[in-house]
């Protein structure tokens, strides 16, 4: 298995040239507050609510064994005080940007529910991973698995056939698809997906982890998140075995540590992946 690293090119392609929806007024409203310390949690609960659709998926996201807690959230007062505004900004992103860019799916080769089944995997390994190599970073690292990809749908719908040929080759050869993606359409999926998330207002640490978890030999980048950027919607490469065998050749991990953790990410990531539908 041939990996290389990724050669860094600047793309000059603008943001403006792609069709990039706006979160609905009730999502920014939201975001606003949460990052208003002088709102107080009672506001943030009525706000939430306004939004049955948003407010559902955000107890289901929190209650999924993927995300991680402890103990079961019974409500949405609940879940505010338990998680803080920090992760829970995090989520309001992560469901805000699965709606949007499920709108706007135009391509009929591309299977969305796939799509955000392969997310659900990656952000359920990344934090999981992250629980043994690095647990101050769990809740950034499972937001960045789970939306590190969340510029290929755009890509998908932009360049039609093109990125069809390159993406299913991808998913069946050893190839760097942020590399491939540069030289064909003059930008690759993480600067979009980091240039997306300034956009829509994310956090500088979450811009960054989407914008560079394709650098697979940078050590500044999370071993955890450059495990889950490994896997492929091919059901040969989205296993414990093909994963774990992987992070023992590029990264020197003991197998028999981390294939009991990627096995356990991924039998969470069906919960995960049901409360983003």
């Amino acid at each position: 298995m041939a990996f290389f690293p990724r050669k860094k090119k600047k793309s000059s392609v603008r943001l403006e040239e792609f069709d990039i929806p706006c979160f609905p007024a009730a999502v920014v409203n939201l975001l606003g507050k949460l990052r208003n310390p002088e709102v107080g949690i009672n506001e943030l609960v009525t706000e939430l609510e306004l939004d049955p659709g948003l407010h559902l998926r955000v107890l289901k996201m929190v209650n999924s064994s993927a995300f991680g807690l402890a103990r079961k959230v019974s409500n949405i007062t609940h879940a505010v005080n338990l998680l803080g505004r920090g992760r829970l900004e995090s989520l309001v992103l992560s469901v805000a940007v699965k709606n949007n860019l499920t709108v706007n799916d135009d391509a009929k080769w591309f299977d969305m529910v796939h799509f955000w089944q392969m997310a659900s995997k990656q952000a359920a390994v990344a934090r999981v991973l992250a629980t043994s190599l690095h647990p101050n970073g769990q809740d950034d690292l499972f937001t960045v698995g789970l939306l590190q990809n969340m510029a290929i749908p755009v890509l998908v719908n932009r360049e039609g056939s093109r990125y069809r040929d390159l993406y299913q080759r991808w998913q069946a050869e050893d190839i760097n698809l942020a590399e491939m993606e540069l030289e064909q359409f003059g930008i690759d999926h993480p600067t979009l997906g980091a240039k997306m998330a300034e956009h829509w207002g994310f956090p500088p640490s979450l811009v960054t982890g989407i914008g560079e978890h394709h650098e697979l030999h940078n050590d500044e980048i999370p071993l955890s998140l450059k495990i889950s950027a490994l896997m492929r919607e091919n059901n040969d490469r989205d296993t414990a075995a093909y994963l774990a065998q992987l992070a023992t050749e590029l990264y020197q991990q003991d197998n028999s540590t981390i294939f009991p953790l990627i096995e356990q990410a991924l039998e969470q990531s069906s919960e995960l992946s049901t409360a983003l539908s």
